[in-house]
């Protein structure tokens, strides 16, 4: 059984920075009590495998997710038959809000963990009667703009190192220790680079102690020394640009509603095997 549990929060600029082990998203966090009972009783709880496929190009997304120790990363195809990731996803977001069109991305998971979701059609009727859910739907497109934004300077202007860097430090973000699951191959495609340079760098890294890279895990041994290696980007895509913060910070939780200890239980919910959705796991490496 897998219990996921959401926190009412309110800023607090002492707090560690949560990770998976917490089970909460922060954006549904974020949100009134009022607002979240709108959604609550229509997620569904799934443990979702590295590689699932959310949706693909050209289709519509059929539910919006919100992942809870999953991260997510969105993808745009190249002509070459590639695709770069131009955005992630985890317990800072939502996504799947372009059900209204065919989307220009595709979306995958790329740390296997839990992910909550619910209908298109279901948020949309509920985020019509809620304005706080307009703004959780338009600060969540946001965050994937700046990052597309960022991503595209990103690939121009710094080192194929620094960006690998990145790459490690957001996956650590969401990561409940220190352990990145990263394949070689994933990443090379991902970062728009060729294998055997990922493969360099990644060994340039471990020879400094930085990392430890053994069969697809990677261990970050340094924490310190990969943020001063990594791009510019970690910081201009900080924290305090996360969906849930920004609701947060917007005042989308009526202060004193509930105290920080508040917990709302999403429902004890048995795990959905992935074949059951209508996604379906990407091919392997």
């Amino acid at each position: 059984m897998e219990t996921v549990a959401v926190h009412s929060r309110a800023p607090d600029a002492n707090a560690q920075q949560p990770n998976a082990r917490s089970r909460t998203n922060l954006v549904l966090a974020a949100l009134s009590p009022e607002a979240r009972a709108h959604l609550v009783s229509h997620l569904r709880i799934q443990t979702l495998p590295e590689r699932y496929l959310l949706w693909e190009c050209g289709s519509r997304p059929e539910r919006i997710w919100f992942p809870v120790s999953a991260l997510v990363s969105v993808l745009a195809p190249t002509p070459a038959g590639t695709a770069l990731e131009v955005g992630s996803v985890g317990f800072d977001g939502a996504l799947g809000f372009d059900g209204h069109g065919p989307s220009f991305t595709r979306a995958t998971v790329r740390s296997a963990g839990i992910v909550a979701s619910l209908p298109v059609q279901v948020f949309a009727t509920a985020a019509a009667e809620r304005e706080e859910l307009r703004r959780l739907e338009a600060v969540c497109r946001e965050w994937l703009t700046v990052q597309a934004q960022q991503a595209s300077l990103c690939h121009a202007t710094h080192t194929a190192e620094a960006r690998f860097a990145r790459y490690l430090m957001r996956a650590a973000e969401f990561a409940e220790t220190g352990v990145v699951t990263a394949t070689q191959e994933t990443a090379a495609e991902m970062l728009g680079l060729r294998r055997t340079t990922v493969t360099l760098i990644a060994g340039n890294l471990q020879a400094a102690g930085i990392i430890r890279y053994r069969r697809g895990v990677i261990t970050i041994c340094d924490p310190a020394a990969l943020r001063a290696t990594a791009c510019p980007c970690t910081e201009v895509l900080g924290r305090d640009r996360w969906p849930s913060e920004i609701l947060l910070r917007a005042g989308s939780r009526a202060a004193g509603s509930s105290d920080d200890g508040a917990r709302e239980q999403v429902g004890a919910v048995r795990s959905v095997p992935p074949a059951s959705d209508a996604g379906r796991a990407t091919p392997g490496e």
